[in-house]
């Protein structure tokens, strides 16, 4: 078995401030959409195959997860 670690398409939550009050995404607004790579980024794939591969891809997806400066989630995928 193949896993590939996905992050959210969009940042989320989305939220702005205005006037002292802040605003945050609908609860329809879940983006749900995941993507491994965006299109002509050239953002490296993160694949794991082999002995190991899901807990491998689940470390890769934390350390993804806790550099990422737009607040995207990451999550594991079997491919």
């Amino acid at each position: 078995m193949a896993f590939r670690v996905v992050k959210q398409l969009f940042p989320a939550p989305s939220s702005s401030v205005s006037g002292g009050i802040t605003f945050r995404d609908p609860i329809w607004a879940q983006r749900e959409f995941y993507v491994g790579r965006l299109s002509g980024s050239g953002e490296q794939i993160w694949e794991f195959s082999g002995s190991g591969a899901e807990s491998n891809a689940n470390a890769k997806a934390a350390q993804l997860s806790g550099s990422d400066d737009t607040d995207r989630k990451y999550k594991v995928i079997e491919v």
